[in-house]
């Protein structure tokens, strides 16, 4: 029990803050961050050896993190779109349009986050919400700074694709 305590004060104790940021800035809600944290935890927990032979296994386990909140939004998108095939259709919602607020937006957003591939969102958030440098983004993806470079290129343009509909002419400039 001692070697599975000084294991976790080791790798997981210094990046707690690190990996609920990571949650946090996908989910953007307390209870599901705390159940993709905890889908997080569980699958660092059956892989730990694997992990701990990683090259960067605190990259790895912010990767598992970023992917468990991921998979939480995909199954609550899923699980919307189920819902409203049974709604009447008056009482669908209207999608979000950047003069309603801000919340709206930050939803629409992350939707699209959802809907990018897993390597795009992941290097997306690694670099705009993290700040990650591309060779840190390669570590965690397992691949080069190159190929992390063209995942954040690749899901930029598809959020610009993604959210253009929700940006009117005239309003205001969004950098993504």
């Amino acid at each position: 029990m001692s070697g599975e305590y000084e294991a976790y004060e080791r790798l997981i104790a210094p990046i707690e803050d690190k990996m609920m940021r990571a949650v946090w800035s996908v989910t953007q809600n307390p209870d599901d961050a705390e159940e993709a944290l905890q889908e997080a935890l569980s699958i660092v927990w059956r892989r730990f050896d694997r992990i701990q032979r990683h090259a960067n296994p605190q990259a790895l386990i912010l990767r598992i993190c970023l992917n468990a909140a991921y998979d939480l939004l995909r199954a609550k998108i899923r699980r919307r779109r189920r819902e409203a095939r049974y709604e009447p259709e008056q009482a669908r919602p209207v999608g979000p349009d950047v003069q309603t607020g801000r919340e709206e937006w930050r939803t629409a957003v992350f939707e699209a986050i959802g809907q990018l591939s897993r390597n795009q969102a992941t290097a997306v958030m690694l670099r705009l919400v993290q700040g990650m440098g591309y060779d840190e983004i390669a570590q965690v993806l397992g691949c080069r700074a190159s190929t992390a470079r063209k995942h954040v290129e690749r899901g930029r343009q598809r959020l610009r694709e993604l959210l253009a509909p929700l940006v009117a002419d005239d309003g205001p400039e969004v950098a993504i």
